[in-house]
């Protein structure tokens, strides 16, 4: 079956462009290698103007999506050495539990969504492109679409099959391996704030944050550290700043990165493939991600709306 745009991963950055594309009329299919709703390590947090856009695509965040003590002032920076920096929003944010909000921005999406189907390769020529999936049961199936849009994260198949030679030198050596680590706990702490942790030891900054009695702590994986030393490290800070204790068992959960865009290097695909969210290497050094997966969906579908019926691909007004 033929469909006018294609969008690959069913994330916020997807689900805006298949909502945008779909209000202009298109007709859209959103595939997602996994059955929604699906685990993701992330702290969910949402600023201001990342709600305002989910609000004016999909209406209002329903409160099953929204955590414990769900409003987000800002974000605190903690230095090695006693500095401690606010970075408040101009109004509030969000907490949100990414596995409920996704499927919540799929459901409203306005695309026929296909989940447990990943897509295994494409090609991609001008104004065609033939995607290859393969569902759970390991049937495949081909679909063809005019249009691509490729929310597909940190280490992209679209990237990789786009642009080879730009993987190989910008985005693979960029890519890191995160670990989220969650458990019973306090701390000294206000929860409406994010918190963020600049140690000496540390390999990257890393994040943390309190709700209800429950500890985040976020660390990234550099110059081959393993997670359990930048975690011991951040903890051990935590423990003097503000007083954490752990208690019991910790759920860990891992998530891949690409810091391209820091060194940078990003893309935003080409020709009618377009890239976005973390796909195209836009990932935000604070934690607050979900604005700019929003903002580079919603600016992606509308270069194909706007493009559409003349005779230039939308990758020229996307880069503009």
């Amino acid at each position: 079956m033929h469909y006018d745009v294609a969008v690959i991963g069913a994330g916020p950055a997807g689900c805006m462009s298949a909502r945008t594309l779909s209000d202009a009329g298109f007709k859209v299919l959103l595939l997602e290698r996994e059955r929604m709703p699906r685990d993701k390590a992330c702290g969910g947090f949402l600023s201001p103007r990342a709600v305002r856009m989910v609000e004016e695509s999909f209406g209002p965040i329903p409160s099953s999506c929204l955590v414990d003590a769900p409003e987000m002032r800002g974000a605190r920076l903690l230095c090695e050495g006693g500095g401690e920096y606010e970075l408040p929003f101009s109004s509030p944010g969000l907490a949100v539990d990414r596995s409920r909000f996704d499927a919540f921005l799929a459901s409203g999406c306005g695309a026929e969504v296909r989940e447990g189907r990943a897509v295994e390769g494409f090609t991609a020529v001008r104004f065609h492109v033939r995607l290859k999936t393969t569902g759970v049961e390991g049937r495949e199936e081909e679909v063809e679409s005019t249009y691509l849009v490729a929310a597909d994260g940190a280490d992209s198949l679209a990237l990789r099959l786009l642009r080879p030679e730009f993987h190989r030198l910008y985005a693979a050596p960029h890519l890191e391996r995160g670990m989220l680590v969650t458990g019973e706990g306090e701390a000294d702490w206000d929860e409406r704030w994010m918190g963020l942790a600049l140690t000496r030891e540390g390999s990257a900054p890393a994040s943390f944050f309190v709700r209800g009695g429950r500890i985040g702590m976020a660390v990234n994986l550099r110059g081959g550290r393993g997670w359990r030393e930048e975690l011991e490290n951040l903890q051990a800070f935590l423990s003097r700043r503000v007083g954490l204790v752990l208690r019991g068992g910790v759920v860990r959960s891992a998530a891949l990165r690409n810091r391209m865009a820091a060194a940078g290097h990003y893309s935003l695909g080409a020709g009618c493939a377009l890239l976005v969210g973390e796909a195209a290497g836009l990932v935000d050094p604070w934690g607050f991600g979900i604005r700019l997966a929003l903002e580079s969906g919603r600016t992606a579908a509308a270069a194909i709306a706007d493009s559409a019926g003349e005779n230039i691909t939308p990758h020229l007004r996307y880069r503009y």
